[in-house]
């Protein structure tokens, strides 16, 4: 996974204004940071993933028409 960084911009970066906070790819962050577009604050921690949830009881089946019960006789 790539590694994501959160950096501070030292002009008008993509639209954003001075001194925005945004959050870049490694590769980019690091290219304009040497340009001085930006500072790099720190690295963007990955979330943990979520447990997988538990199975479901499994369903009873379906129990047969009273119909057909009556017709077999």
């Amino acid at each position: 996974m790539a590694t994501k960084y959160k950096a501070r911009t030292a002009a008008v970066f993509n639209g954003q204004p001075v001194g925005s906070i945004i959050e870049l790819d490694d590769k980019t962050a690091k290219k304009y940071e040497a340009l001085k577009y930006l500072e790099i604050i720190e690295e963007v921690k990955a979330k943990p993933k979520p447990a997988k949830k538990a199975k479901s009881a499994p369903k009873k089946p379906a129990k047969s028409s009273s119909k057909k019960k009556t017709e077999s006789k």
